[in-house]
């Protein structure tokens, strides 16, 4: 009977300390934060290419589409990294891929609205001397929000051409947020929507913070008329494709609407 005792008592206290070491180490797992991937790049075709860096939104990993232009004079990026004011290593990244796989200078960046997947590496940018524009309401937001000012000097509706690649920017109405902007190449027909229109792949509006949900559908709608041409619609974040993705997201407005009713 003492043998029995002395077995089960080494058994509980076998079982007790592995449980303390499972806890111990499911503490350690949980403490870690979540592991972001690094920059990818996809070529969409011969000239242009969508960045894809990773920032964490509600602690999960989340893919930032931006675009890298390749002209004859050097290229354009649409949106930098996604980064904050204190790093800015996605930017840093994205650079490097420039000047490694392209070996042309990066002549200038079109930031589309001042959150941080589309603004966070503009310090980054401003130390390569690289110049960076937006609209004059996305340059004094972005400073509100503590990053580096770019240059606000883009209308609402503006084409300028670099290295023979016309780019076009445009104000098509708030939805995602007052000064969502979203950039045309028509040579390419490709549009750069940014966080103003989502992804098929999506299943919600995402980051509504800053949202005018009244009248982004009418802003849809205005993108529609303006770029139904489009060969490929580039959200600002998950699955590019299609102008699909314009009608998924008035259909994404709509059942937002109904779910608060």
């Amino acid at each position: 009977m003492q043998l029995y005792s002395s077995t089960w008592s080494i058994v509980l206290k076998s079982t007790l300390i592995l449980t303390a070491c499972f806890g111990l180490l499911l503490s350690f797992a949980q403490a870690q934060p979540a592991q972001k991937p690094k920059l990818t790049v996809t070529p969409l075709n011969d000239h242009v290419y969508v960045h894809i860096t990773y920032g964490l939104y509600k602690g999960t990993p989340v893919p930032s589409n931006g675009l890298i232009v390749n002209t004859k004079d050097g290229v354009v990026l649409v949106d930098t990294g996604w980064d904050t004011d204190t790093n800015t290593d996605n930017t840093r990244d994205l650079l490097k891929w420039v000047a490694d796989n392209l070996h042309q200078p990066v002549r200038l960046c079109i930031v589309t609205h001042a959150h941080e997947d589309r603004v966070g590496g503009i310090r980054e940018l401003h130390k390569a001397g690289i110049r960076v524009v937006s609209t004059p309401l996305t340059a004094r937001k972005s400073v509100k929000l503590g990053y580096e000012s770019p240059e606000g000097i883009l209308p609402n509706d503006t084409t300028f051409t670099i290295g023979q690649e016309p780019i076009r920017c445009y104000f098509p109405g708030e939805g995602h947020t007052s000064d969502n902007i979203v950039v045309w190449l028509p040579n390419q027909q490709i549009l750069h929507g940014g966080c103003l229109i989502k992804s098929v792949v999506a299943f919600g509006m995402g980051n509504l913070a800053d949202a005018n949900l009244n009248a982004w559908a009418a802003t849809i709608q205005n993108v529609m008329k303006q770029f139904g041409s489009a060969r490929i619609v580039v959200p600002g974040h998950e699955d590019w494709g299609d102008t699909k993705s314009l009608e998924h997201t008035l259909s994404l407005l709509k059942k937002h609407a109904a779910s608060q009713k």
